[in-house]
């Protein structure tokens, strides 16, 4: 009897170093990939235009959910469209933006306060370029568009790159614009992965300091000195 009892201890001992060479492992690995570098361009100017969101400050119409429009020197880029399509159509065209000037759009992740404008844009401009996290092309399921999935922190155009991909849940991904002079300008969706998480991970995979981080933060009963 005591020497199946040592017999047990001695398997679960070598069981449990076992799983400790797997977990660092995968750790390892993971940490490889998240410190990866992806070398992009810059820009030399960069506008953004608040479509859609929360605050009633000006005349456009306001909505639980984001929409941002980026303007470089060579794209036009729109990160999130908003929970309605009505609402992205009126906001667009109060600012006298045609959705045939957007050159791509950027979704960071699938809740309807982010993807529900996609609908209108699939009418106005079928085969629109979209970029989504991995993984949620067919949950999203808007037909008549090009919808490309994200695994990894891309570069897309010049001086812009997609962060992701970030599991949250959901999964997510931001958008970053490299400014000359400056630094990365980041977008966030709802940062459900931690905003400080996205903005190191911009600054690890793409070797840039930030200079400016917008959108949903996602930090409702944080206190102020966080």
């Amino acid at each position: 009897m005591e020497n199946k009892f040592k017999f047990f201890i001695i398997v679960v001992i070598l069981i449990s170093l076992l799983a400790g060479v797997l977990i660092f492992s995968g750790r390892k690995k993971e940490v490889e990939i998240e410190t990866e570098k992806v070398r992009i361009g810059s820009v030399k100017e960069l506008k953004l235009i608040i479509v859609v969101d929360n605050y009633p400050d000006s005349e456009l119409k306001t909505a639980w959910g984001l929409s941002i429009l980026v303007k470089t020197p060579k794209n036009t880029i729109l990160f999130d469209t908003g929970p309605d399509p009505g609402i992205l159509r009126e906001n667009l065209k109060k600012l006298g933006v045609d959705p045939s000037e957007i050159d791509f759009v950027v979704i960071s992740h699938e809740h309807g306060d982010h993807i529900n404008g996609l609908s209108y844009l699939a009418k106005v401009r079928p085969g629109l370029k979209v970029y989504v996290p991995k993984g949620t092309a067919e949950r999203i399921g808007i037909r008549g568009l090009d919808i490309k999935e994200v695994d990894k922190t891309t570069e897309v155009a010049e001086g812009v790159a997609i962060i992701g991909w970030l599991y949250g849940p959901p999964a997510e991904e931001a958008l970053a614009i490299n400014v000359e002079g400056k630094g990365l300008v980041i977008l966030v969706g709802c940062s459900h992965r931690g905003v400080v998480n996205i903005v190191a991970r911009a600054k690890t995979g793409l070797g840039i300091k930030p200079y400016l981080v917008l959108g949903g933060f996602h930090m409702v009963g944080a206190a102020e000195s966080v």
